[in-house]
């Protein structure tokens, strides 16, 4: 029986954000990696749950994961590093199978998993095979292509297929073992920067049909587009497509890479998010008469973010108007309303703590409502299963404004947070929430409509508001004039 290791380091890095630290990440190994994917529909769950179907044995090392933040202090990631690597090594593994993200940026390192993947080549050599499964916000070049034997990057956004590319990775990796198949993975990078997008969104609708019709030809494995992650400053940065196929003596995985390349330049301008002010947004919400889902695009810790930002809660605590809002990280808030205690009133200086883009402290008087612990399981498609802890929660009520308060951070995905703060969400006409897009994945099915708001942030629709020293090309749209034909451009990439 074939011994499988299954491991990972996963961080998507918003280099604009604070540096992220040990005590950010979740670092499970051996036992605790099954326990914590099973029953999840996670990249980690398909990886574990396909490779035992297979009837190999999953020997799962170390995986480490954090909430998308700030840059990984490099002591911190090369400790995980050598861990994991020294765990592969000693297991007498036959191959290997990663979750990792392709938007991983270490202090010194631009490409955490390009340094991982060679480190992992340099110890066990280049003939065990190897493949990872990717989220479609990684910047990716070639070389990570070259150290893998294929990869499997998430086909939708919301990522609600993420078992699903886990299952296809160990699929293929069982092709590789048993039957001896060689694949060529073919980046091919495009210059485009742009924010969070749905893939529900027409040109990418268009797309994923072209890359569906791609993926039946004998030879593919994966034809994929990868968005690429804006909120980082590093020379290696956007858009790629990925396509792994059967070397067969062609340059076919090349040439429709290319191919998809071309057809996603070719939809450029038909790639943008509508957005309004808080106040616009708001005002739009209470005249609308429906339930309205508002959405804080630009403080969205999933991509980054800090999750304190108070220019949305402001705006509705001023408006008067009806409604919940979930979450504000600020655990110095609920560490107060802990020691005050259910139905005490205080004074709280709420949020604004991280940074000024971001919007000052909310000072106002808050009656606590509740005090409850943050852990839960995702109902929604995105992540279903996976279980979440935010830590304690305080739910507060400011105004006509019901406020959860969170100490961990993460984005919400569901009414999980509401629910864990005692808040039924369908007793108010306005739902506020901070998320890009993977909260569409519940929300969007249950309510008439969502407003996108973008106040200022670290994760802005707009990405030319984030300033960016180490861009070694143009990108559109921070320069329109850029020019860029597939076949002319295959191969090169920013060193």
């Amino acid at each position: 029986m074939a011994r499988v290791g299954i491991g990972g380091i996963f961080h998507e890095t918003n280099t604009f954000a604070a540096p992220t630290g040990l005590a950010d990440f979740k670092v499970l190994r051996g036992v605790e990696i099954s326990s914590f994917s099973r029953g999840a529909r996670t990249y980690l769950g398909g990886l574990i749950d396909e490779t035992g179907a297979l009837g190999f044995d999953a020997v799962p090392l170390l995986y480490a994961e954090a909430t998308p933040s700030g840059t990984v202090r490099r002591e911190i990631y090369v400790a995980l590093r050598e861990e994991l690597v020294e765990q592969a090594a000693a297991s007498d593994l036959d191959a290997l199978l990663l979750s990792i993200h392709g938007a991983g940026v270490v202090e010194d390192i631009d490409s955490l998993e390009e340094d991982l993947c060679a480190a992992l080549r340099q110890r066990l050599g280049d003939k065990i095979p190897m493949v990872a499964t990717l989220d479609l916000h990684g910047n990716i070049r070639q070389r990570l292509g070259d150290l893998c034997s294929a990869l499997f990057p998430v086909r939708l956004n919301p990522h609600i297929d993420q078992y699903e590319r886990g299952v296809e990775a160990a699929r293929c990796l069982c092709e590789i073992v048993l039957s001896k198949a060689d694949f060529d993975t073919a980046i091919e990078q495009v210059p485009m920067l742009f924010p969070p997008v749905p893939t529900s969104m027409p040109a990418f609708v268009e797309l994923d049909g072209l890359c569906t019709e791609i993926e039946k030809q004998e030879d593919v494995a994966c034809a994929r587009v990868m968005h690429g992650f804006p909120y980082v400053d590093v020379p290696c940065i956007g858009a790629s497509v990925v396509v792994v196929a059967r070397r067969n003596g062609t340059d076919d995985a090349r040439r429709l890479a290319r191919r998809i390349a071309a057809a996603l330049w070719e939809r450029r301008d038909q790639i943008k998010v509508q957005s309004l002010p808080p106040e616009g947004a708001i005002q739009e919400a209470m005249q609308d008469g429906r339930t309205i889902v508002i959405n804080e695009f630009s403080d969205n810790t999933g991509a980054g973010s800090p999750g304190d930002g108070t220019h949305l809660l402001s705006a509705l605590i001023a408006a008067g108007a009806r409604s919940c809002f979930s979450h504000i990280f600020d655990p110095v808030t609920v560490a107060q309303a802990a020691a005050a205690g259910v139905g005490a009133h205080i004074n709280v200086d709420l949020g604004g703590r991280s940074d000024a883009l971001l919007g000052p402290p909310i000072q106002a008087d808050a009656e606590v409502l509740g005090l409850n612990d943050g852990l839960f399981r995702v109902k929604s498609p995105m992540g279903t299963g996976e279980m979440i802890d935010l830590g304690l929660l305080a739910t507060l009520r400011i105004g006509g404004v019901d406020v959860v308060v969170s100490s961990g951070r993460r984005q919400t995905l569901d009414d999980g947070p509401f629910i864990k703060a005692g808040i039924d969400i369908t007793q108010f006409p306005i739902v506020a929430l901070k998320s890009s897009q993977h909260f569409k994945a519940w929300f969007e099915p249950r309510y008439a409509r969502i407003v996108t708001t973008d106040p200022p942030g670290l994760s802005p629709v707009d990405v030319s508001k984030l300033h960016r020293r180490r861009l070694q090309r143009s990108m559109w749209p921070i320069s329109l004039d850029v020019n860029y034909r597939a076949e002319h451009q295959a191969g090169q990439e920013p060193a």
